[in-house]
């Protein structure tokens, strides 16, 4: 029961997170970043702390945890990456600008 929690927590945390950046991809950007990193640096120790408390099951759910956050990780990456501001360049033609030749 506590590992279903565990996991519910981590899945409510990400969508919390989701509607805190919504019209904020720059917010978006970092979180995603911040979480792979974490991730990434605390997932030997969420694994063997979970595997000595709960035994197999405890992994178990440790990597559904861990894959739910690094997922997450990734989505809010991308998901900020694609709703940056771009860059638009302003093309002149020759119906603006007759002069241009």
């Amino acid at each position: 029961m506590v590992l279903i929690g565990m996991i519910g927590l981590i899945v409510l945390g990400l969508v919390a997170f989701g509607w805190w950046t919504i019209g904020f991809p720059r917010r978006r950007m970092w979180g995603g970043v911040l979480l792979l990193g974490v991730a990434l640096l605390f997932s030997p120790l969420l694994l063997v702390v979970s595997g000595e408390r709960f035994g197999f099951d405890g992994v178990i759910a440790g990597l559904v945890g861990l894959s739910c956050v690094i997922g997450g990780g990734f989505f809010f990456l991308t998901l900020g990456w694609t709703g940056r501001p771009q860059k638009i360049r302003k093309v002149r033609t020759l119906s603006e600008d007759p002069d241009l030749f």
